[in-house]
């Protein structure tokens, strides 16, 4: 059984006031609506747990929050892009339309993990423990957090100012550090929480593995700042070693979907799915999780759909996750062209006509099939899903059962669902479908959009229409490692061994192995999105590499510059750091908080 932790949402003065925009959902009232301060939160142990408990949940309500604000951490890269072209907000990748606050949500929401974390470790020296070793082990979470936290301030806007404790008061008088010390004050945390943390992560929580990937991160970061630094890149590597000590990956297939001899069903669905594979089956609910047997797992967020019933209060709280109807494509738009439109029929193959609702009322066109209720808004670029699998034959991870490119047609009033054998795919898709319908249209990844009704639970209750999902999702696995490490090598010179380690990563997919020859930052950055797409923090990885990388892979790979060049309204930016938020510098009245280049 799974174990979750009360979620006691502690409302507090928080430190880090001048460095969040005091408007933003008041999160820093002074006066609390509620009876707790910072000066009588904390009188006993299990208080801290639940601030501990808020802190992690303040962590997913920004990672799957995909609306409004918080978009940019998703888009403009060279595997993802908002579909929504029309708006200057919208063409990510075109950072010349970026204004100062339009990434004013992530920077507050670090600080805000960092104002949490730091109250964590406050309480925990205001109560007293029954077991030192509880006390200890959240010590080591909250400063996993704050690490974790400064680590991605300092990937996304370089040097920034560093809090390390809780204050009452809040401050207006902040400066920014260097990156290198960002850096250093997140690889301090890190390795302090290492040494600590168990073998193994608990559910939702975090073990040894994933502090030691974030270390090998942060010092690829540091080692990245610090003109190629070998001393960095050795302890990169070092603490990669000891993620993958503690994690293998998982090679056969396993769990939830992987047994012939099953005869059990879920929504009248088989749970034994005889084209599945290891890749498939990571990513299939009851399977990510270490403690049910996946070794590969270091940090999973929790969603279950009975917990979900019990604590969520809509829909769209963040305990379901609407993955789906953000990761796939709108395959209800696609439309026939008028030489194929036929009397009856609906506008296009899977819509309309004798397309009726299902079982569940749910309208035939939210087939999970065809990615379920997905609106597209995360659109996968060209080169994420053609481009990369070039000379990757057999690869499973680009196999039918992982990503779907092939659909029959689902309107049984149209003559085309009754050729045996035809297909809407990429292939011929502009021959039978209106270009501007093609734009809402991509292959489906089975990763972020369950393959059939199996995955998709809530539909007998009528809770949910395939808009969510309410299973656990990966924040980190050791494939990603692996990459780390293969990177790694790369700049330290060894590339047999890069190669040794991407290949562990291939052999897996059983894609076609590569030699020595072979590796470049370029091909490590094309693997990790096969491995990686929808899962890896791709902003992170390419503004931490820096130098001309970001900028060179956006232009040619880039939506809005390459695959729908019509939609470019301006030009990448050339710095690449995220602006300071503007809210952030006017509210530091009694010091200058420095924009980063190129911003106004």
């Amino acid at each position: 059984m799974k174990r979750y932790s009360k979620l006691l949402i502690i409302v507090v003065t928080c430190l880090a006031g001048c460095l969040i925009s005091c408007d933003d959902d008041g999160f820093l009232r002074e006066n609390p609506e509620t009876s707790f301060t910072y000066l009588n939160a904390f009188t006993i142990s299990s208080q801290v747990g639940d601030c501990l408990a808020d802190l992690y949940y303040t962590h997913k309500q920004y990672v799957f929050n995909y609306n409004g604000d918080d978009a940019p951490q998703l888009f403009g890269h060279d595997m993802l892009e908002c579909r929504y072209a029309a708006g200057l907000s919208n063409n990510y990748s075109i950072m010349s339309n970026w204004h100062t606050n339009t990434v004013r949500s992530p920077w507050n929401t670090w600080y805000n993990i960092v104002a949490k974390a730091n109250l964590t470790l406050y309480g925990a020296e205001q109560v007293t423990w029954a077991n030192e070793n509880d006390k200890q082990q959240i010590i080591a979470q909250a400063r996993f957090m704050r690490g974790y936290a400064y680590l991605n301030l300092g990937e996304l806007w370089g040097g920034v100012p560093i809090s390390d404790e809780f204050s009452e008061t809040p401050r207006t008088d902040w400066v920014r550090a260097s990156r290198k010390d960002t850096y250093l004050f997140a690889i301090a945390d890190l390795e302090a929480a290492a040494a600590v943390l168990p073998e193994h992560q608990q559910p939702g929580r975090v073990g040894k593995g994933a502090a030691y990937h974030f270390l090998a991160e942060a010092y690829l970061a540091l080692a990245a700042d610090q003109n190629g630094d070998a001393a960095s890149i050795d302890k990169a590597i070092a603490s990669a070693d000891e993620t993958l000590r503690r994690h293998q990956l998982m090679t056969e297939r396993f769990g939830s979907r992987a047994n012939p001899n099953s005869t059990g069903s879920f929504q009248e669905i088989p749970d034994y799915y005889p084209d599945g594979d290891v890749f498939f089956d990571l990513f299939q609910r009851g399977n990510l999780d270490y403690e049910e047997g996946n070794t590969e797992s270091l940090w999973v967020e929790q969603s279950e759909f009975s917990f979900y019933q019990k604590y969520a209060s809509s829909a769209n709280s963040v305990v379901a996750l609407n993955i789906p109807r953000m990761y796939g494509p709108q395959s209800s738009n696609l439309a026939w062209r008028g030489e194929y439109v036929e009397e009856g029929a609906g506008m296009g193959p899977f819509n309309g006509g004798g397309v009726v609702n299902d079982k569940y009322g749910v309208p035939g066109s939210f087939s999970a099939y065809t990615g379920g209720r997905s609106v597209g808004y995360n659109r996968p670029t060209n080169w994420a899903m053609y481009g990369i699998w070039e000379n990757c034959e057999g690869d499973i991870r680009n196999s039918p059962v992982n990503i779907r490119r092939e659909f029959k047609v689902l309107d049984p009033n149209h003559s085309l669902y009754y050729v045996e054998g035809f297909v809407i795919s990429p292939d011929n898709v502009r021959q039978y479908c209106t270009e501007g319908s093609i734009y809402d249209w991509h292959p489906v990844f089975t990763k972020t959009n369950p393959i059939d009704d199996w995955g998709y639970e809530g539909l007998e209750s009528g809770v949910d229409n395939r808009t969510y999902i309410f299973h656990d999702y990966y924040y980190v696995r050791a494939a990603e490692t692996y990459l780390l490490r293969a990177e790694a090598k790369l700049l330290k010179g060894d590339i047999a061994g890069a190669a040794a380690d991407i290949n562990t990563v291939r052999s897996r997919a059983k894609a076609p192995l590569i030699t020595a020859d072979q590796v470049t930052i370029d091909y490590i950055l094309d693997e990790r999105i096969r491995e990686l797409y929808a899962e890896e923090r791709r902003w992170q990885t390419l503004l931490r590499m820096g130098g001309n990388i970001p900028r060179d892979r956006i232009v040619r790979y880039g939506m809005h510059m390459v695959d729908y060049p019509e939609n470019k309204s301006g030009e990448p930016w050339t710095d690449f750091l995220w602006p300071i938020p503007q809210s952030a510098i006017d509210s530091n009245i009694d010091a200058l908080l420095e924009q980063n280049p190129g911003w106004r």
